[in-house]
């Protein structure tokens, strides 16, 4: 007999109750910054780097996590969505990424030409950032991320089409274009989750 719970609806509001603690926006600032520091340091290293933080960045998420969020909401994830999984996912988006910035560095005809690939880094960039939030905004609901998905790929796209390529300035200044409103977002974000949640007392009496 139907019980009469939506648990569609359920399984959407856990969902996004799990986004809306600002951490994620924190997160991706902090890493954004990194990737930012590891670019003007030796571009080189940039590719070792971004797939560490990906494949195990989570895991100090979920710590922290543990301590803010999960006191005030409860814990909650689906079978299906394992963060290893879904790291993988992103790795293979950010390469299909990485393939669309040589097509475009190919047709301006420049495969041999350094200063076309330092010139199409900000594509790359834009484009594996704008599909991470945009996934994020599927999962959670809030306008903000889908903000910073059209922010990251206009920014990206525009950063390519009007760049010198002398440098690789234009990925550093994408990586901080987004990492300065990611910051604040997920601060103000953080502060609301934290005053509106308090942590749930479970003690049982008797």
């Amino acid at each position: 007999m139907p019980n009469g719970y939506d648990y569609g609806d359920l399984d959407r509001r856990a969902k996004r109750a799990g986004y809306s603690d600002g951490l994620l926006e924190i997160f991706a600032a902090a890493v954004l910054l990194l990737l930012a520091l590891g670019w003007m340091a030796n571009p080189g290293f940039v590719g070792v780097l971004a797939a560490f933080v990906v494949l195990y960045g989570w895991k100090l998420v979920d710590r922290v996590r543990a301590r803010v969020t999960y006191p005030r909401i409860g814990y909650y994830r689906e079978r299906a969505e394992d963060p290893s999984g879904t790291a993988r996912g992103m790795l293979l988006f950010i390469a299909g990424a990485f393939a669309l910035m040589v097509v475009a560095v190919w047709l301006s005809g420049g495969l041999t030409d350094a200063a076309e690939w330092r010139r199409a880094a900000p594509l790359v960039s834009g484009i594996s950032l704008s599909g991470g939030f945009w996934y994020a905004a599927e999962v959670s609901g809030f306008a903000r991320h889908r903000f910073i998905a059209a922010l990251s790929l206009g920014g990206g796209v525009l950063l390519w089409l009007f760049g010198s390529g002398d440098s690789y300035s234009g990925v550093v200044f994408h990586l901080i274009l987004l990492a300065i409103p990611l910051a604040a977002i997920g601060a103000w974000a953080l502060v609301r989750f934290v005053r509106t949640h308090p942590i749930q007392d479970l003690t049982i009496d008797g």
